[in-house]
């Protein structure tokens, strides 16, 4: 079990890694997914070593990261809104170690403590499943792709996959449409400061059909020329 447990952190944390370059702050992910990498190279060291590793630490650490991940990772869905990769992940990591944890003593329980570990075990499934509902099918992230196309504004990154206009294409939300507006006066300018007229236009067109500039806060559009103007453009 020592190994599975260890080649799941493995797994999980490559696919971390992989999928949060398709996120808007793919720093959060990648850091966790790097994490449950390095944890997976000490537990295959570990597996090899002369000395046995007690068979509950490795589902221990499962639990406890997972529970933690799952804490970090709702932080981010519900207030940061930047990730909605790590809550999934972190709930099946805890969903395993758990049921690992109770799987170890299952000869020795009672048949009511058995009674009540099958209890758990399914509302962490059930638990897990909603973050997967809640995160990855439900989860929007209009604000947080806005907020990175301003990064990368400033930084000069303004084409190219991830960079300005990447980002703010994404920023769109049919359920707020004031996201939608922030996004269009943003495009507009951008173009508009890299003399594509017809593009500035045709994001201007898509503004004026949500009330035009009334539609953001004056500070927006002032925030995107400011970065425009202090940003040195290279690509991404």
């Amino acid at each position: 079990m020592v190994l599975g447990h260890s080649l799941l952190m493995g797994v999980l944390g490559a696919l971390l890694v992989w999928m949060s370059r398709s996120q808007p702050f793919p720093e959060h992910a990648k850091r966790f997914g790097v994490l449950l990498l390095i944890l997976c190279g000490i537990g295959l060291i570990a597996y090899r070593a002369e000395r046995e590793v007690g068979a509950s630490i490795e589902p221990l650490v499962l639990s406890l990261l997972g529970g933690l991940g799952v804490v970090i990772g709702m932080r981010h869905v519900i207030l940061t809104r930047m990730d909605v990769l790590i809550a999934p992940v972190s709930g099946l990591m805890l969903t395993v170690g758990v049921a690992s944890l109770l799987a170890a003593e299952w000869t020795v329980m009672s048949t009511f403590e058995r009674s009540g570990s099958f209890v758990l075990c399914a509302l962490l499934v059930l638990f897990d499943i909603y973050l997967v509902f809640r995160t990855l099918l439900i989860g929007k992230l209009a604000l947080a792709w806005s907020q990175a196309g301003l990064r990368q504004l400033r930084r000069g990154l303004i084409e190219g996959d991830g960079g300005a206009i990447d980002c703010f294409e994404k920023a769109w939300d049919e359920d707020q449409e004031h996201l939608n507006a922030m996004a269009y006066v943003a495009l507009g300018q951008i173009h508009e400061h890299l003399g594509r007229h017809e593009e500035a236009d045709h994001w201007n067109e898509r503004l004026a059909r949500l009330g035009g500039s009334d539609a953001v806060d004056p500070s927006w559009p002032a925030e995107i020329a400011s970065a425009l103007k202090g940003a040195r453009i290279q690509s991404s």
